[in-house]
């Protein structure tokens, strides 16, 4: 199994996290997210978990209605009764990370938060079950650092949110680090079929490529490698690619698979793809 958290250039921030709850948002430390915050009287909590299930606020079972409120009024949420739980942490920046993009990846915060870093705002983010991505490079240091994440029960976001299901909050996914080039696979879209009465396969792949910040005109090589447990079936590559700063390009590679094995619920069959970035003395970028 190709695990990606056990690279070099990916740090998991889980663990335990000062924390401060209170129960309606004009009562949190509003300041709480600067350097010289002193958070030595805060508890610790959980990260990734939900804070009703850690003693903090009550899990609410709704089954259509919304929680927070009598008759719906969006995209207004009470301002007495809005719980907001502040968290810190701090981690490290590796010297090896040096010349490359840093990205803070959050797995799912509901419902809304607001993130800083070393004390300055990174942004915000309302999407309560899909990850949320932040470039920090720009505010980042190698050695020490502080993260800080303001969450709010409730947003306007939860009226998209009515649902049979229990109503929680908190950061409730995995929170990492990671760091890649200037130049790097910025996305990919997989289509994987049958064709010839079911028998071969069809393989499909969009790759996009990005280099936002302009600081490399090298030529590279994106090699695309299919594995069938640990036997490459399908290879490709694209040579000589060089993109200035602000460019994207996207590569398309297809191709037929005779007589895959096949997916099925009694028979999950899965094979892995690997996509790579060198550099014209093939090392891995």
């Amino acid at each position: 199994e190709r695990d990606g958290k056990a690279s070099p250039f990916v740090e998991v921030l889980n663990g335990y996290w000062k924390f401060n709850w209170v129960n309606r948002p004009d009562s949190r430390p509003v300041n709480f997210y600067e350097t010289g915050f002193d958070d030595s009287s805060w508890d610790e909590i959980k990260v990734p978990s939900n804070w009703e299930l850690e003693g903090y606020g009550v899990p609410i079972y709704v089954n259509w209605a919304y929680e927070f409120t009598g008759e719906p009024e969006p995209p207004y949420i009470p301002k007495d009764h809005n719980p907001v739980g502040s968290y810190r942490t701090k981690f490290s920046i590796p010297e090896e990370w040096g010349g490359k993009q840093v990205i803070l990846h959050f797995g799912a915060v509901k419902s809304a938060m607001y993130v800083w870093v070393n004390g300055e705002k990174v942004g915000y983010s309302q999407g309560s079950k899909l990850p949320a991505e932040f470039n920090i490079t720009e505010y980042v240091e190698t050695g020490e650092n502080l993260l800080a994440v303001e969450v709010y029960r409730w947003s306007d976001g939860s009226y998209l949110e009515c649902q049979d299901f229990w109503r929680i909050s908190g950061i409730e996914r995995d929170v990492f680090l990671y760091a890649r080039n200037n130049l790097h696979i910025s996305d990919y879209f997989l289509q994987a079929g049958l064709a010839n009465e079911y028998r071969d396969g069809l393989f499909n792949l969009d790759v996009e490529l990005s280099n936002p910040s302009g600081k490399t005109g090298k030529k590279y090589l994106l090699e695309v490698i299919v594995y069938d447990r640990e036997e490459a079936i399908l290879s490709f590559s694209k040579e000589k690619i060089r993109l200035r700063g602000g460019d994207t390009e996207m590569f398309h590679f297809e191709s037929e698979i005779l007589t895959p094995r096949r997916w099925s619920a009694e028979t999950p069959e899965l094979y892995d793809l690997v996509m790579n970035v060198k550099d014209e003395g093939g090392v891995v970028k």
